[in-house]
């Protein structure tokens, strides 16, 4: 094997072209394809191993030209021949089915009942690898088996991440390559097999997944679901036919006026069903404007707006930290021994809206309001910004309607131009919003005639006005006994009667016909001790929060996904590495450390230090992914990167200070304050050394900062 700085040579400047993305395939509606055969393959275009030579090494990237490889072709043309007639034989639809189908006698769990999950995929390709690609191509086994390893890892790479070929094609022993000996220069043998590898990925290998596979998002991570095209495509034809069977789906009725923008279905895998989401096509905005004086204000924003103000006027804002520390104050201040809880979720909460009930809502909740209403321009400013940031935005000025803004925003009436809107009109636009509702599906425009589109702009408070009219309706007598908090589709109920609880879990397994609401029986859960069996828990999940039944304590409920998933690294070409990574970890709003978790009113001080301890630990976690994606895994500047990580710190701990402390008494000594920051940056520096010690990249190029501060910290203590 040539020695790692030859290869390093060689290749650093292929590094960029040999960088290749694995994107997913449409999702839209209809978007199924039939495939038998790889057609764009090369193996279906060139007829010898000549040819199919000549083309790698000539064509592929094409920044790198290579001469005087002739005297190699002899020896590859046979192989590649040889590479040509396996694949040519081999039947690849049939092998993958023979797989799906053993998994689904498996039980190994998946996040759709139809995905292929990654161990039935890397055996298909492990399949291809050892029955299609020549062992003479890359010489011995062993150099097969590191180009199949970066098959796997590419598998593997999460959705926004792209994937570099160069580290394992230096780990190749190009020596055993018997093909490639008769090329004089070792950097011309290195250019042939960094083409040859690339093209065996780009040509060869992601055509196959994009043949056989329709690979989308999961639903909860940045992770890669890899579906059989044939099940897709079945999938997707079910939802069509069962749209139309239950009249769901209906051609579009040509009418005079303004109706709501075509859009199309992106379908998302979920479970054994698949969630339509509705994406609006582009509608000029003549089609939206009132009158053409205002151009820039259309229907669906100002239907919107007012939908909103009507909600928040009616129902108010919902902020479950407030709910949740009422809660805690009223059991604390009445004496109460134990609470009850009923957690449940709405069955497709868009899908089972009743249009005509939703509509009569609507009408019912506007018949207090004037005939003419006015809409005018207000000044706004949130308190969260210090800068003198105003912006100005339209609301409807009425008595009977409040503006949707966030406690502590202030706002101010303006002498800019405002224009009067009708009741009538705006119940008109509503109703053909509700009812005219239009999907385009293979070039032909259908009205969804069932429930409410999710993803439209109107989606979300058209759902809430919805649901919070059946609470308040439906479920009023529980109101009375208790307290329902509702988010989206998501309802807790809690209450000190352990009867009213049982009722209301009944009402969960009923449902409520008239207004087709009906409740997930697998996402509901309660500590309620029923006689039917029914599973009780200590702790709630609700909305991402963990709730503890006995205590009343709340925590983030922390998935167990791979984190480097959920982290997207866009390097900045005008940004140096150590400015973009300050940039990144200066949000430290995603460690999660609101006031009302490290509100020590609902949580103790013991729950306080373990949230802080698993930021600190997810920190570390974060900061680890950043330097190795943002270095290309050859961190140098060491001193750099812990000065930033420093200066990261010391905000973190003044976040959680001036949250979890000043908060709550307002001032704070500062001799307490020098504590709880040496506290805080203790337990950040230990998660750091703990990650960091961990990581076979990082571990040695820190190892001496971490030995430095511990002998640092032992001569102080010897000190005091």
């Amino acid at each position: 094997m040539f020695p790692k700085e030859n290869v390093y040579h060689n290749l650093q400047y292929m590094k960029k072209e040999l960088t290749i993305s694995l994107y997913n395939t449409s999702s839209c509606l209809p978007s199924y394809k039939s495939y038998t055969s790889l057609k764009e393959c090369l193996f279906n275009k060139a007829e010898t191993g000549k040819e199919i030579y000549q083309f790698i090494v000539e064509r592929t990237m094409t920044n790198n030209i290579v001469a005087d490889y002739e005297g190699s072709i002899p020896l590859v043309s046979p192989i590649l021949e040889q590479f040509k007639k396996r694949h040519t034989k081999f039947h690849y639809f049939s092998v993958l089915k023979h797989l799906t189908q053993k998994q689904e006698s498996s039980e190994v769990k998946s996040e759709c009942e139809y995905q292929v999950n990654k161990k039935q995929l890397k055996l298909f390709f492990d399949l291809i690898f050892s029955k299609i690609i020549p062992l003479g191509l890359f010489g011995k086994l062993r150099n097969l088996k590191k180009i199949k390893l970066a098959m796997f890892h590419l598998l593997d790479t999460p959705c926004f991440k792209s994937f570099n070929l160069m580290p394992f094609i230096k780990k190749l022993d190009i020596s055993s390559i018997t093909w490639l000996q008769d090329i004089k220069t070792t950097r011309t043998q290195w250019y042939i097999i960094a083409k040859l590898v690339k093209w065996l990925f780009v040509g060869f290998l992601l055509k196959i997944l994009y043949t056989y596979f329709h690979m989308t998002l999961a639903s909860k991570n940045n992770e890669r679901l890899y579906i059989m095209r044939s099940t897709w495509n079945s999938i997707q034809r079910k939802f069509i036919k069962k749209g139309k069977r239950s009249n769901t789906l209906q051609p579009d009725i040509n009418c005079k006026g303004w109706k709501p923008p075509i859009g199309r279905y992106v379908l998302i895998p979920k479970n054994s069903d698949v969630r339509p989401i509705f994406k609006p096509e582009y509608v000029k905005p003549r089609y939206y404007t009132i009158d053409h004086k205002n151009p820039e204000t259309n229907h669906l924003n100002l239907i919107f707006k007012f939908l909103k103000q009507l909600h928040t006027t009616i129902y108010g804002n919902t902020n479950f930290g407030n709910e949740w520390e009422s809660i805690v104050q009223h059991k604390r201040n009445e004496g109460t021994t134990h609470l009850y809880f009923v957690s449940c979720d709405v069955t497709n909460a868009f899908g089972s809206i009743i249009q005509e009930e939703l509509y009569n809502i609507i009408q019912t909740l506007c018949k207090d309001l004037p005939e003419n209403l006015i809409l005018k321009y207000y000044a706004v400013k949130s308190k969260k910004f210090v800068e003198e940031i105003v912006c100005y935005k339209q609301y409807f000025s009425d008595p009977n309607l409040l503006l949707p803004l966030a406690p502590g925003t202030l706002y101010s009436n303006t002498n800019m131009r405002w224009q009067q809107v009708k009741k009538k009109w705006l119940l008109e636009k509503i109703s053909e919003v509700i009812f005219q509702q239009r999907v385009k599906i293979n070039e032909e425009v259908h009205v969804i005639t069932k429930g409410v589109v999710q993803g439209a702009i109107t989606s979300s408070v058209l759902s809430d006005i919805y649901y919070n009219f059946i609470l308040h309706k439906a479920m009023s007598t529980y109101l009375t006994t208790g307290k329902i908090i509702k988010y989206v589709d998501d309802i807790l109920y809690v209450t000190e009667s352990e009867s009213v609880a049982r009722q209301f879990l009944q009402l969960t397994k009923e449902g409520i016909p008239q207004y087709n609401c009906y409740f997930k029986p697998s996402k509901t859960r309660t500590n309620v001790v029923t006689c039917d069996g029914n599973i009780t828990v200590d702790n709630i999940t609700y909305i991402g929060y963990e709730i503890n039944c006995t205590t009343l304590e709340v925590e983030y409920k922390h998935s167990h996904t791979n984190f480097s998933h959920t982290i997207k690294v866009s390097k900045k070409d005008d940004l140096p590495p150590l400015v973009y990574l300050r940039k990144r970890l200066s949000n430290i709003a995603c460690l999660k450390l609101s006031k009302f978790i490290l509100n020590r009113t609902i949580n103790s001080e013991n729950t306080i230090m373990r949230i802080i301890k698993r930021a600190c630990l997810l920190q570390a976690e974060y900061t680890c992914i950043l330097i190795k994606e943002l270095f290309d895994n050859e961190p140098r500047n060491i001193q750099g990167i812990l000065l930033v990580m420093q200066n990261i710190d010391k905000r973190i701990a003044r976040h959680i200070i001036k949250t979890s402390l000043i908060g709550e008494i307002e001032t704070i000594d500062k001799l307490s304050f020098n504590k709880w920051n040496r506290k805080i940056l203790h337990i950040l520096w230990m998660s750091y050394k703990t990650v960091f010690m961990k990581d076979k990249i990082l571990q040695p190029k820190f190892i001496r900062y971490f030995s430095q501060r511990k002998r640092i910290q032992i001569n102080k203590s010897h000190k005091l």
